[in-house]
Parts: structure tokens; C-alpha cells; sequence
């Protein structure tokens, strides 16, 4: 099956992608190439257009949290809004989990 990536695209960049002479596409392809769990806090995953923030074989399912111009894997976050946590309640909830906010 292989595996899927998951990138942020900045939409202040969508004329760098329209008007690529193959640069950009070979800078995304390096990106995904080198994107690890081990090593990506040191490898360049920003692609000048964007930036890699998951990768998973195709079988397995990622879920990433994106905003303030970068994504990273659910797994990781530890201070999430509570916009993002009400759609992951919502989300449990759909799948009969329930869910309630902690005592303040």
C-alpha cells in the first residue's frame, strides 16, 4: 500500500505552486523523503510553501491538528484551544464515548 503524508500548505503561496518549474515539487518530494518521528526536529520539513507533519503507513489512520501555520499529530498536542477540544468531544461523542469538561 505504501504511505500517505500529511502537509500544511500555506494558501500565501498558491502562486509559487501555480507557477513551479518543478523546484517547489522537487522540495516537497525531499521534504516527504527525509519527514521522520526520530528525526524531524532537526531535518528542514518546511518546504518554503509549507511544512510535512505526519506520515503513516496507508493502512493506519493520522489525525493532526493544524493551525498557526503548522500541524502536528494529535499524540503530541498538550495545549490544545478549546475550539480543537469541543470537535474532539464531538467526536468521541459520535462514537458513543462520553465526554465532560474537568472540574476548573
Amino acid at each position: 500500500m505504501g504511505f500517505n503524508t500529511v502537509a500544511v500548505i500555506y494558501n500565501d503561496h498558491t502562486h509559487r505552486l501555480a507557477a513551479d518549474d518543478g523546484t517547489l515539487s522537487r522540495r516537497i518530494a525531499d521534504a516527504m523523503r527525509s519527514w521522520s518521528f526520530r528525526d524531524r526536529d532537526r531535518m528542514a520539513v518546511n518546504f518554503g510553501a509549507g511544512m510535512i507533519c505526519s506520515q503513516a503507513h496507508a493502512d493506519h489512520d493520522q489525525i493532526v491538528v493544524v493551525g498557526q501555520n503548522q500541524g502536528r499529530p494529535l499524540s503530541e498536542c498538550n495545549d490544545l484551544d478549546f475550539m480543537a477540544l469541543h470537535e474532539l468531544a464531538k467526536a468521541l461523542e459520535r462514537h458513543g464515548w462520553k465526554v465532560k469538561e474537568p472540574k476548573r
